[in-house]
């Protein structure tokens, strides 16, 4: 299954470092869904993962940092933005170093200036319009560090597979054949 998986993401993936939703080119920005799925599976020094990461520092940051600088903008360019924008924090915060430094202190300043005194988020079109969904994106993004470790890889759960006679075994087991 984890193959297949690869496969399909890799077949996804197309020029200038971008992901696609069934294909290339098709659904809007999936580059941070690309990315993280590939660096879940293992495959975080792949070539697609690699070129998306720099999309994502470079073409996505510009986005925020445009925000920043126009914090009036957020409702408009978050409505396009803020799905992908949660992906591509998880992309950055599992490459790591430099690049997720980078990212945090741009798309923290930018979500923190943009929540709304009761604690919420507006954006003003699309799915993302519904303040819940908008909210639990933008603090999914502030909670990335807290939720995961970016040292996670698939492929070092050989080591960590259930012990025999404890009824999971076979189940754990599956998840990693």
């Amino acid at each position: 299954l984890i193959s297949q998986a690869l496969s399909f993401c890799k077949d996804t993936a197309y020029k200038n470092g971008r992901f696609g939703y069934a294909s290339p080119g098709t659904g809007g920005n999936m580059t941070g869904v690309g990315t993280v799925a590939m660096q879940l599976m293992g495959m975080g020094h792949a070539r697609e993962v690699q070129a998306a990461l720099e999309t994502i520092s470079k073409e996505r940051l510009d986005i925020y940092e445009k925000v920043k600088s126009n914090p009036s903008t957020f409702g408009e360019v978050a409505s396009k933005s803020l799905y992908g924008w949660y992906y591509d924090t998880q992309a950055m915060f599992n490459k790591g170093d430099k690049e997720w430094r980078n990212w945090q202190k741009v798309f923290e300043d930018v979500l923190i200036k943009a929540q709304k005194p009761d604690g919420h988020w507006e954006v003003s079109e699309g799915v993302a319009a519904d303040p819940i969904l908008a909210t639990t994106w933008a603090c999914l993004q502030l909670e990335v560090y807290y939720r995961y470790l970016p040292t996670f890889d698939i492929n070092k759960m050989d080591q960590h597979k259930a012990p025999s006679g404890t009824g999971i075994e076979d189940d754990v087991n599956l998840i990693i054949q």
